[in-house]
């Protein structure tokens, strides 16, 4: 209601414009500076929303408006104003010129001139840095002239038209350096860093690694007496010493004093660590300069973890079923589909050496012996029959399955109801439980909760549920098959008043009920040790959920720990390492405005009260 009044107020008060420029014949540069705003809106502030192509539609009038009140004023004026009137018509075509430069950054101008994918960003990069200054060279000329007309209502003195033209080209001119200055900046970038610095503590994980180890293990830190950086790192393998229940000791050496000990553990200068267990050895390197080694010190807690699992767990092979438009940390098309961080962060940090497991590889024969898990990532297309019957027979062995979905990919039917799980449609939405992205109804699929289950894999976020939650975009609901012998255990829950919202329109129609629904399961037979996690939703393993959610990092982590039987080092991974500040969407429309917008014309309206003073002082003499 308050939005439809709003929209009349505006109507209402651009009527009333166009009267006025009607009656006093003095330029239409305001209905131009309201149809680009509309028109800015619409694209860039509303997005794919129901209200943009009425926003962009409205604006694309009242600048073809504009255009016809000129040429109007300027058939009916004589003289200088005629003149000035025509120039400003001419201006405004730049700015149509500026206009249809943006339209070439769309994918229909993308289209007409068969741009391809690979050079989609270069094509609008380049247009995108074009189109503004284009539309400013043309806007400001008009703007000065509309404000000369107004001054000077009945008669325009000779040369006041050329200098407004020539004032707005200038000040247009000015304001486009913005974008080049802009541009150097960004790739000038440099930083000086004042913040606060520690050195990481152990984390749960790491501890929990030390409290179970099986044999003795050694760390030596080849310092000198005295250095700054064997201050902060020795205090963090005390903790671990002193947690390890006497299997964990560890000593300071210098390099120089023992030479024989550092040739034996390959160390060939201080500033390094050595961990050791029986005849194996793992160095991590840090340095001597705290300057240089602030930041292997920032993440010294996840080197020494992964460095412990290479010395008592020994390197694990992971597989990732391939061939059916899986998500892959490869993905180019969809970011929200690449799993290139959990792939580092969670699958090689434990030391799981990933493989592909395809056609090729012997998918549709069997699983290879030396597969601590599977992953089978949201394939877009149906895996053969070979392939689920080789994923059978590996769960029924003991093998253990990851297995993420999507809503409008392969329900993965056979395999999911062999292990006594089934995939309901999605995704599934909610009226308030969700991630504001594009401020429209289509957010309602991107999914937040914080309910977790009692399982071993979601311990840590079941703790900490308060300060986390977890991110699960466009999901599908998974729930147990009734009748199965298996034991299918609650990992993720929705918030209630969720719905499968099948026919895709965001709305919560008659017959789509609400409820809770489970968003990811844990399986385990009545005998035998298989073991499978399956999950509706792939993107909450996605680089940019990832990089801005650690709930989802946590339950991608503990989950594969719990699948190859590590649950008992589940935890977090401590880290001082600097954390991207991400914005809010009203923050970062916050920001732009006032960059692209406010200081600009800040500045702008500074120098025309400085030449209007100027101007005054002249004619004053």
């Amino acid at each position: 209601m308050m939005f439809n009044v709003l929209t009349v107020l505006i109507i209402v008060v651009i009527i009333g414009l166009l009267i006025d420029i009607v009656r006093k014949m003095s330029g239409s540069g305001i209905i131009l500076f309201i149809g680009l705003a509309t028109l800015f809106i619409g694209e860039r502030v509303l997005g794919l929303g129901e209200w943009r192509l009425f926003a962009s539609g409205f604006g694309a009038v009242l600048v073809a408006a504009s255009m016809g009140l000129r040429a109007f004023a300027m058939t009916r004026s004589q003289g200088a104003r005629k003149t000035l009137h025509r120039q400003a018509l001419i201006w405004t075509l730049v700015v149509l010129v500026g206009l249809g430069l943006y339209a070439l950054t769309s994918e229909t101008g993308q289209g007409m001139f068969g741009i391809d994918e690979d050079g989609a960003s270069r094509w609008i990069g380049a247009w995108s840095s074009i189109f503004p200054i284009v539309i400013l060279t043309g806007a400001f000329p008009i703007f000065v002239s509309d404000r000369a007309l107004a001054v000077h209502p009945v008669v325009l003195p000779p040369g006041a038209g050329r200098r407004a033209i020539e004032t707005g080209l200038i000040a247009a001119l000015s304001v486009a350096l913005v974008f080049p200055v802009n541009y150097i900046a960004s790739s000038k970038d440099m930083e000086w860093d004042y913040a606060y610095f520690r050195t990481t503590k152990p984390g749960e994980s790491t501890l929990s690694i030390v409290k179970t180890l099986a044999e003795p293990v050694e760390v030596v830190l080849f310092f000198s007496p005295g250095n700054d950086v064997r201050r902060e790192v020795e205090p963090y393998f005390n903790q671990l010493q002193l947690a390890s229940d006497g299997n964990l000791t560890v000593r300071v050496v210098d390099q120089a004093l023992d030479p024989e000990l550092a040739e034996e553990l390959k160390i060939r200068d201080n500033g390094q660590v050595a961990i050791r267990q029986g005849d194996n050895h793992e160095p991590i390197k840090i340095g001597t300069d705290l300057d240089k080694a602030k930041r292997d010190l920032k993440k010294l807690d996840s080197n020494v973890q992964k460095a412990m699992l290479k010395l008592t767990k020994g390197q694990r092979t992971v597989y990732m079923l391939v061939g059916h438009g899986e998500a892959s940390s490869r993905e180019k098309e969809n970011r929200l589909r690449k799993l290139n961080l959990f792939k580092k962060n969670a699958l090689e940090s434990q030391n799981l050496k990933v493989k592909n497991l395809g056609v090729a590889d012997g998918s549709t024969d069997a699983i290879p012996d030396d597969a601590a898990a599977v992953i089978i990532a949201a394939p877009e297309t149906e895996i053969l029959p070979e392939e689920a019957e080789a994923l059978k027979a590996y769960w029924d062995d003991g093998g253990k399955l990851f297995v993420l979905l999507e809503p409008d990919g392969d329900a993965l039917t056979s395999l999911l109801s062999h292990i006594g799980v089934e995939a309901g449609p999605g995704p599934l939405a909610h009226e308030t439980a969700f991630i504001n992205q594009r401020r429209g109804p289509a957010d309602r699929v991107l999914l937040a909760t914080n309910k977790f289950g009692s399982h071993a894999s979601v311990k840590t976020l079941s703790r900490q549920s308060a300060q986390m939650g977890v991110i699960v975009p466009t999901v599908r609901p998974v729930a147990k098959i009734e009748g199965t012998a298996n034991k299918v255990s609650t990992l993720v829950r929705s918030f209630p008043d969720t719905w499968a919202d099948a026919d895709g329109n965001f709305k919560n129609d008659e017959g789509e009920e609400k409820k809770v629904f489970e968003l990811a399961v844990a399986v385990e037979p009545a005998t035998g040790d298989a073991r499978a996690i399956v999950v509706g939703d792939v993107e909450l393993l996605g680089d940019p959920i990832l990089s801005q959610s650690k709930g989802n990092f946590v339950f991608g982590l503990d989950g594969i720990r719990w699948l190859i039987g590590d649950e008992d080092i589940a935890g977090d991974i401590e880290s001082e390492e600097d954390v991207k500040i991400v914005h809010s969407r009203d923050e970062d429309q916050m920001w732009f405005y006032a960059t692209v917008f406010a200081v600009p014309f800040l500045i702008l309206a500074i120098g025309l009260l400085i030449v209007r003073r100027r101007n005054t002082n002249v004619e004053a003499k």
